[in-house]
């Protein structure tokens, strides 16, 4: 877990569910990783304000980490906007 949650420091769309608090937290950026402890911070939004809080936990008290590696819109035009971009920055860097 300790490596895994290293690899993990700076990326985006990572996932992790806490013990402690018995659920996920949703796109936390994983600051530090220590032989025990795992820093991350995370945003929580409610009607009434945004909060962004650091949390040092104990690594044993992580059970999973997910990382989101893509996100399409359902909307087949978009879909095809996005392959047609991706087309031609693969034949861009083919050249």
């Amino acid at each position: 877990m300790q490596s895994k949650l290293k690899e993990l420091i700076g990326k985006p769309n990572v996932w992790l569910f806490v013990k402690s608090s018995n659920g996920w937290l949703k796109n936390v950026e994983i600051l530090d990783v220590d032989s025990d402890t795992v820093t991350f911070r995370y945003e929580h939004e409610s009607e009434a304000e945004k909060r962004i809080w650091e949390k040092t936990t104990r690594i044993d008290n992580i059970a999973e980490i997910e990382v989101r590696l893509l996100t399409l819109p359902k909307n087949d035009k978009q879909v095809q906007d996005i392959r047609n971009r991706l087309s031609k920055l693969l034949e861009q860097e083919e050249r």
